[in-house]
């Protein structure tokens, strides 16, 4: 175990968050396909596992209110697999039509920056060979994790293939957890901050420098370069914040606003903050660390007697979670909503100390903080499967959303009839929750995070 003192969303205690993960821990694609017994929707209601709608407004683990029958699901193998442990290649991406080969393709793309890489499907004439790909960069700030759609051309001359073009189609950054995020900076970070205070303002050694985000950043646009083969653009977004300048003698804040930023796939994200006295570059992860709202609000009340009671989690135990069901950092397609709404295998770290364990999945990208299963456990293992209709409802995105899950380790045990909103689900809320009869009954945390989306198919 090792000590957080960056407070991540991990507030949200109780919560197994069903969402993307960085670990490429994957599936045994090479064996032949399980059965699993699971507890599945009634057919009624299968149009009621998405985001957007719910079976009812809570959760709770003892199913007291579902209607369920018991189906057999074929847990399908992935035909993909990892070329060298560099890059994925899609069980669609055929090998025998010919075209460059693999790792020539891979050793002209593949960057170490890169978290991942995925060759999606090729189209080979005579001496061409156009690939798609996607490109997942490293992301520093491991709250808004961007990805990239590519193509490029590889021609034949003789028996040599080479790389004639590339250019990128599309390019997303999701938002996940920097809207309404906090963020404190080091003391090299903050000199570069002084410049949004009054002309001639300078900081103190020794000051902090706190940046907020409000809760309004719903969008980022990136746009195209006049040369698509650059890897290096400007976004367009809209949002607000505050800066906070705290020493022991003065107390400042400003707002700022933000309209643009810069991405590129070495995993940059610089937001460009601006106030009436000038600008400055915000790079979330780079120079800051993130931190939990509860400890955020501490810190700029200026109560800071009030610091080491706070029921925060900046300085809370962390352990490993780990899913045989995340496969490249996507969660199998049998997750899904509508593509069997399986539970994910879970495994953790056991915790000295801990007497159960609260699971919950959540979607990251939605405003709401949509709650897709719940589960208390007194043992570190979930089977795939092993939640029931009423603790899991299987997401269905129509676009690439992440998923993530908390493990909250427990001194004891909490209510088994807990029960849990579907929505608004913020895990500060969840953590709360989790103390509420018993302060300080979290003493531990892990997660994992992988996406899913919903096309008939996952990347």
């Amino acid at each position: 175990m090792r000590k957080n003192y960056i407070l991540c969303s991990s507030l949200l205690a109780v919560m197994l968050m069903f969402s993307g993960c960085e670990s490429t821990q994957g599936v045994d694609t090479g064996s032949t396909a399980n059965t699993e017994t699971v507890i599945v929707a009634d057919s009624e209601n299968e149009d009621v596992l998405s985001s957007d709608n719910t079976v009812d407004d809570l959760i709770t683990p003892d199913g007291e209110n579902a209607e369920t029958v018991k189906k057999e699901i074929i847990i399908e193998p992935d035909n993909s697999y990892i070329f060298e442990g560099l890059c994925k290649v899609n069980a669609e991406y055929d090998e025998t039509a010919g075209g460059a080969p693999v790792d020539t393709i891979v050793k002209e793309l593949r960057k170490d920056s890169y978290e991942g890489m995925v060759l999606l499907s090729h189209e080979v004439t005579e001496n061409t060979d156009t690939v798609k790909y996607k490109v997942i960069p490293t992301d520093i700030s491991d709250k808004a994790r961007p990805y990239i759609m590519c193509n490029v051309v590889f021609t034949k001359e003789g028996d040599e293939w080479s790389l004639s073009s590339k250019e990128w189609s599309e390019w997303v950054i999701k938002r996940n957890e920097l809207s309404g995020s906090s963020w404190v900076t080091d003391s090299e970070e903050a000199k570069d901050f002084a410049k949004l205070f009054e002309s001639g303002f300078e900081f103190k050694e020794g000051s902090n420098v706190y940046i907020h985000i409000k809760r309004n950043l719903y969008l980022i646009s990136v746009l195209k370069n006049d040369d698509p083969s650059v890897f290096e653009t400007k976004f367009g977004t809209s949002f607000g914040g505050s800066i906070y300048y705290i020493n022991d003698e003065e107390n400042k804040s400003i707002d700022f606003t933000c309209t643009e930023g810069i991405v590129n796939d070495e995993g940059l994200l610089s937001f460009k903050l601006v106030t009436d006295n000038g600008e400055a570059d915000f790079e979330p992860g780079n120079g800051n660390s993130f931190i939990s709202d509860g400890f955020y609000k501490l810190c700029i009340s200026g109560e800071t007697d009030d610091l080491s009671k706070a029921d925060v989690i900046e300085n809370l135990d962390t352990f490993e979670v780990t899913s045989k069901s995340i496969f490249y950092g996507e969660w199998i397609k049998e997750t899904g909503g509508q593509n069997g709404n399986v539970s994910p295998e879970l495994s953790w770290e056991k915790v000295d100390g801990a007497g159960a364990y609260a699971v919950m999945i959540t979607d990251l990208d939605t405003d709401d903080y949509f709650l897709h299963g719940y589960r208390t456990s007194d043992t570190t293992h979930l089977d795939l499967g092993e939640l029931g209709d009423d603790e899991f409802l299987g997401p269905i995105p129509p676009s690439p959303h992440n998923y993530k899950v908390y493990v909250f380790a427990l001194k004891e045990a909490v209510d088994p009839g807990l029960r849990v909103a579907k929505q608004n689900c913020h895990p500060e809320h969840l953590f709360d929750l989790l103390n509420k009869d018993n302060p300080g009954n979290v003493i531990a945390y892990g997660t994992v995070t992988a996406s899913y989306e919903y096309l008939g198919r996952v990347w």
